[in-house]
């Protein structure tokens, strides 16, 4: 169940103010919590304290609208910054396209229902173009049933390389991924994609439960939202969703191996 605590401090949440330790019951203004960034009640309904910002980098952009609002907890951004540099070196010159986490204290964002409290994390799909050559995007794209960009430009839903991103964070213990939200024709998509290749299929269970579109929300359709679980010593301050306690799938990563990298180097 959701703590009091929580729920007390979900409460608080309303808006985007500057937050401080003194927000906090006394034992949270003490190490070891003094110097921790800390993700505060629900994903929808919280906020957080000293987040980490997050940077660009060679293999990892962001969108330009998105700037103001990176900021999240350190398991997120480090683990945003190490998916960048592990498809970089299995698919050569890939850049990670991310865009809003949180305000710099959390509490609410416009255009989103979650992104409260540093654990949410909206990442662009990979893209081909007509002829089905790798591109990278520099902003958020819509992409129908067919895998084709509902703008009219004529780029593809790279299937290889975002089944490869869906495969690094089903291994990414670090992080401890919660979910990743997708609409579902884009995870059927990607669930044929990999179950028709022999490298990728013992995965698709797993992604399974993993990639799942949301219920009281807009599909996903242009974005990957990808949401980690409450930190550790953190669970009297942090919430989950009651759906994300019953379905984490921590347990079906546990089954995935993790000397895949070799086989997932070559484009089929």
């Amino acid at each position: 169940m959701i703590s009091l605590l929580a729920l007390l401090l979900c409460s608080r949440a309303s808006d985007a103010r500057q937050r401080t330790d003194q927000e906090l019951p006394e034992k949270y203004r003490k190490s070891p919590y003094a110097l921790m960034s800390l993700s505060v009640g629900l994903p929808n309904a919280g906020w957080q304290l000293r987040a980490k910002k997050l940077s660009a980098s060679p293999q990892l952009w962001i969108q330009d609208k998105s700037r103001p609002y990176t900021y999240g907890h350190p398991s997120l951004v480090l683990m945003l910054h190490r998916t960048a540099k592990q498809i970089a070196r299995q698919s050569p010159g890939s850049v990670l396209l991310v865009g809003d986490l949180s305000r710099e204290y959390g509490g609410p964002l416009s255009g989103h229902k979650s992104h409260q409290s540093g654990r949410d994390a909206d990442v662009g799909f990979f893209v081909t173009d007509a002829k089905g050559r790798p591109q990278n995007a520099r902003r958020l794209l819509t992409f129908d049933a067919a895998g084709r960009a509902r703008d009219g430009s004529g780029l593809r839903f790279d299937d290889y390389r975002n089944w490869l991103l869906v495969q690094l964070w089903l291994k990414d213990h670090r992080a401890q991924l919660e979910h990743v939200f997708v609409a579902s024709h884009l995870r059927r998509r990607l669930l044929d994609f990999a179950r028709a290749r022999p490298a990728f299929r013992r995965y698709v269970d797993a992604a399974a439960q993993f990639l799942r579109q949301p219920t009281n929300g807009l599909p996903h359709d242009d974005h990957f939202h990808v949401r980690i679980a409450c930190p550790e010593r953190q669970q009297e301050l942090c919430a989950d969703t009651p759906r994300a306690r019953k379905s984490k799938p921590r347990s079906s990563t546990e089954k995935v191996a993790v000397d895949e990298a070799g086989a997932a180097r070559r484009r089929p």
